[in-house]
């Protein structure tokens, strides 16, 4: 087996790797789980030794492979978003995100403009995202135990696609965030593949990394979220709880029906729990290692080890190699 680090790079469907193997600086790709969007940095040599990089194209949609000989991992589609020349030594870094800002070379359109509309009430929230996806060019991928929940009526005033996904993802425990050219809303925590597939549990015992570190805080976490909804029957609020105990917090939206107020405590609830661990390890470079994949640990503490919900992978190719920083979260 070929050990080798190796990458392979396209661009608009053209596969470029040739004409980058000898001026690769660096890659560094990060996989993030939320609204923060993946994005690739792809560092070249511009010296007078080759003939002149040319900066690629406007809305350039740039797809990336990692791993080692010829076995490589897809790593997702990126659209070009800034380019930097500098020295010396003469250098271009192209750095291409996952999120759409105007418009691709294959009619993919942002999916941050402003615009107002309203979405009447019991609209699936597949329904939603297929709606929205269509309207820019991409496709959804939305997780089953999400598609088919009813949303109550939402005014979108002023507000972004994206930012209403994410408004509505938050309430379930979700996330929603473009990737590989599809609209995703996916459960966190659920490591499914946008096709429904178990993502890849990946061990790590302690000889497998370089470093690592875990964090605990010790503040006391919320004992029980109150939301509050609006029976119009009744014509009075009430009340839907989460945990118990002190302390206690109430989110400052007034939900619609008890269903969504429940689905908001509920989701609140799951974030106070899981906010006061993380763990970060350093380790070489595995493709497989992706955002709300999992990874096992073993051999470190007995109250580390066990799987952790990846929240952030960068994949980082250079003269010294192919390395991995893992950032996790508990998984409930």
């Amino acid at each position: 087996m070929d050990f080798k680090p190796s990458f392979r790079v396209e661009v608009d469907g053209e596969d470029i790797t040739g004409l980058l193997t000898d001026r690769l600086v660096s890659l560094q790709l990060s996989d993030a789980a939320g609204v923060q969007s993946d994005r690739v940095s792809i560092t070249l040599s511009d010296s007078s030794l080759f003939a002149r990089l040319e900066e690629p194209p406007t809305g350039a949609e740039v797809k990336v492979w990692l791993g080692y000989g010829l076995r490589q991992k897809y790593m997702g589609l990126f659209i070009a978003d800034r380019v930097e020349i500098g020295g010396p030594p003469d250098q271009m870094t192209i750095t291409a995100v996952a999120s759409v800002h105007g418009e691709t070379t294959s009619g993919k359109t942002a999916l941050t403009e402003q615009r107002s509309r309203s979405w009447p009430a019991d609209t699936g929230l597949g329904a939603m995202v297929q709606k929205i996806a269509g309207e820019h060019g991409m496709r959804a991928a939305v997780s089953g135990s999400l598609a088919d929940i009813k949303l109550p009526h939402i005014d979108q005033v002023d507000e972004s696609d994206i930012h209403l996904l994410s408004r509505v993802a938050r309430d379930l425990d979700a996330i929603a965030k473009p990737g590989d050219g599809q609209l995703i809303l996916a459960k966190r925590g659920e490591s499914l593949t946008v096709s429904g597939q178990p993502m890849p549990s990946i061990p790590v015992a302690l000889d497998d990394v370089s470093s690592w570190r875990s964090s605990r805080s010790l503040r006391e976490p919320d004992g029980q979220v109150i939301a509050v909804w609006h029976d119009l029957d009744a014509g009075e609020a009430v009340e839907c709880f989460a945990g118990s105990g002190k302390p206690v917090k109430r989110l400052k939206e007034r939900y619609p029906s008890r269903e969504a107020a429940q689905r908001a405590a509920d989701a609140e609830y799951r974030r106070a729990a899981r906010a006061g661990r993380s763990l970060q390890l350093q380790m070489p470079g595995n493709p497989d290692l992706v955002a709300e994949g999992r990874v096992v640990l073993s051999g470190f503490r007995s109250y580390i080890d066990g799987a952790w919900l990846v929240t952030r992978v960068d994949h980082s190719l250079d003269s010294g190699g192919y390395r991995c920083s893992v950032v996790c979260e508990p998984p409930e």
